[in-house]
């Protein structure tokens, strides 16, 4: 019996130990599994502690770029309240961030600059679409009117979350005061603030090619002062530019508003009227009625030493409709002139058949430039264009004319006429072709493939119904390459028909061919031009160049220029470059194109690259 209860104890004492060493190794696992979750948990604390710096440090790094960024930078919430500036915003409100955030435009602008703001704003938000706008603002506290280019877009903070507005603005109040400067030294006179020489060829221009005056007879009449050169050697500089002036003054007071008064040269003014009505006859007498009392009026001048003045008047008569040209009307209103001198001055003359002399001496050239390209006269230099490290990244097209009598004919002299006479359309053509030919051949060598080669394509010819035909079909027949192709035109031609401009362009660009604005800085228009147009290159005109290192206001000019491009993605290539200080000083501001003679003048193809 003691055997068979000690048998039947023995499992239960087993059963005990086992329970005792599973408690333990059961309490031994869980304060392991505890020590783990602490380790754990450790180590999520100390990787957000790390993330957490991380993000502070990305933070302010962020604001760091944002504040050094030369735009104004904000966010503002889905109700247009204010809820991150950069340093240039508080700079312009005059205030720091944390006075800003929360308000609105109201708090800023002046109540209309705040309303357009809103009604851009609200535009982006509700359309949830990015636009690009020129806006035009007033500070509270300020008359000074500030032209801002901003770019503002929807920005979602997170997901689902109504969006808000982002916008970034660059002011371009400077640029386009100086713009407004450089048009007025361009298109004005700074002695007797009358429109110049280039303003009265504008007005002229239009007047020839108005259609609705085509039987309306207009009047150009040319003022030349009497032995005026008498009062500068007698009197001094000073007092003629006195006489100027006051010449200036009571000639615009006679005038009727609507009648263009022009200082032409040094003692020359023009007077353009139109619109003398569809007899000549009674033309001729309106217009010299106006001369006699113009002659009254210099006459009746003294200047401080009471020197008597008078003047020589010559007149010449046209019509509208573009059967006249600007060049021969002028002309003739200066043989007119001239034989009012003949005749002893303070008198009138109308052009006369006898006064045809240099108006054949044109219908000459004419006819020879009629010729010249089947004669194969006409020929194209080429002159390149290197980057910053003297790389040869491309090449202009330059026309060319050597006449077998005249020699070689200034392009100033027959560019133009091509252009009045339309001969620019199939000379223009010949140039599009050999280049495209040149290309072709350029793209089986390596050396020469990534060269492009620019052409300046005159308005008359760009704005041909067949032009983008006849370009497609020029790259097909030639296979060039079409991203090698720069086509180089004018701010006149932007502002001529943009829609149509437009259109032309984005054709073309779909093709592969690419852009240049040329001559930059010389016209004077609107900077919307420059984001709506598909441009890849601007290139600064070399009269800014020539005087970089010497006038502030081209420097300046040039300076504004290079921001504005870079700012707009366009690349920028300086003209006329000619000495290497002026290179140095482009390259410290940013521009990293040139083209002059310090690397190059015009050269026929074969001679282009013997040192390449």
């Amino acid at each position: 019996m003691y055997y068979l209860a000690s048998a039947a104890a023995l499992p239960a004492e087993l059963l005990g130990s086992i329970d005792d060493y599973l408690g333990r190794w059961s309490i031994a696992l869980l304060l392991l599994f505890l020590l783990w979750a602490l380790l754990g948990i450790l180590l999520l604390k100390r990787r957000m502690q790390h993330n957490r710096a991380l993000l502070q440090t990305n933070k302010e790094m962020l604001a760091t770029i944002l504040d050094s960024v030369d735009a104004f930078i904000y966010i503002k919430s889905p109700t247009l309240e204010y809820q991150y500036v950069n340093r240039r915003i508080s700079d312009l409100f005059g205030l720091p961030a944390d006075k800003i955030i929360g308000k609105r435009d109201e708090a800023f602008f002046d109540a209309g600059s705040a309303a357009e703001i809103k009604q851009v704003d609200r535009q982006v938000l509700d359309s949830g679409k990015k636009v690009t706008v020129e806006e035009s603002n007033v500070l509270q506290g300020e008359s000074r009117v500030r032209t801002f280019l901003s770019i503002k877009m929807p920005l979602s903070m997170s997901p689902g979350a109504t969006p808000s507005l982002c916008g970034i603005s660059t002011e371009l109040t400077d640029y386009l005061e100086m713009q407004s400067r450089t048009h007025y030294l361009a298109f004005y006179d700074s002695l007797t603030r009358l429109p110049n020489r280039r303003l009265l060829m504008d007005s002229l221009t239009a007047a020839i090619e108005h259609d609705e005056w085509a039987e309306s007879y207009s009047a150009v009449l040319v003022i030349d002062l009497d032995n005026f050169r008498l009062v500068n050697d007698i009197q001094g500089h000073e007092s003629g530019d006195q006489l100027l002036i006051s010449v200036a003054e009571q000639l615009r007071h006679r005038l009727e508003e609507e009648v263009t008064l022009a200082r032409f040269s040094s003692d020359e003014f023009v007077v353009l009227i139109n619109n003398l009505g569809e007899q000549q006859t009674n033309a001729a007498l309106k217009a010299e009625r106006v001369s006699r009392q113009l002659l009254e009026t210099i006459a009746q001048l003294r200047n401080s030493h009471s020197l008597p003045i008078s003047a020589s008047i010559g007149i010449s008569l046209f019509t509208g409709g573009g059967t006249h040209s600007m060049d021969s009307v002028l002309q003739q209103a200066d043989m007119a002139l001239q034989q009012a001198k003949s005749a002893g001055g303070n008198t009138l003359c109308f052009f006369n058949t006898e006064m045809q002399t240099t108006v054949l001496e044109r219908a000459s050239l004419e006819a020879d430039l009629h010729q010249a390209l089947e004669r194969n006269e006409l020929t194209l230099n080429y002159q390149v264009q290197v980057d910053h490290q003297g790389v040869t990244t491309g090449v202009e097209a330059l026309l060319r004319w050597y006449h077998p009598l005249r020699g070689w004919v200034s392009p100033a002299s027959f560019i133009p006429l091509a252009e009045e006479n339309r001969l620019i359309v199939p000379i223009g053509y010949w140039v599009l072709r050999s280049a495209c030919e040149q290309l072709a051949k350029w793209s089986h060598q390596p050396a020469y493939a990534p060269l492009s080669i620019s052409v300046n394509v005159s308005s008359v010819q760009f704005q041909q119904p067949e032009f983008v035909r006849d370009v497609e079909a020029l790259l097909a027949e030639t296979q060039a390459p079409p991203s090698r192709l720069v086509l180089e035109v004018t701010e006149s031609l932007l502002m001529r028909e943009p829609i149509r401009v437009r259109s032309t362009m984005l054709k073309l660009r779909a093709k592969g061919i690419r852009f240049a604005l040329d001559d930059f800085g010389t016209g004077y228009s609107s900077l919307s031009y420059l984001k709506r147009l598909p441009l890849d290159e601007l290139k600064i005109d070399q009269s800014f160049i020539h005087e970089l290192l010497t006038d502030k206001t081209d420097a300046a000019i040039v300076d504004t220029t290079i921001l504005l491009a870079v700012s707009l993605g366009l690349t920028v290539v300086a003209e006329g470059v000619e000495k290497k200080e002026q290179l140095d000083w482009l390259r410290g501001h940013g521009c990293y194109r040139y083209q002059g003679y310090l690397f190059g003048r015009p050269t026929p193809i074969e001679y282009l690259f013997e040192s390449y």
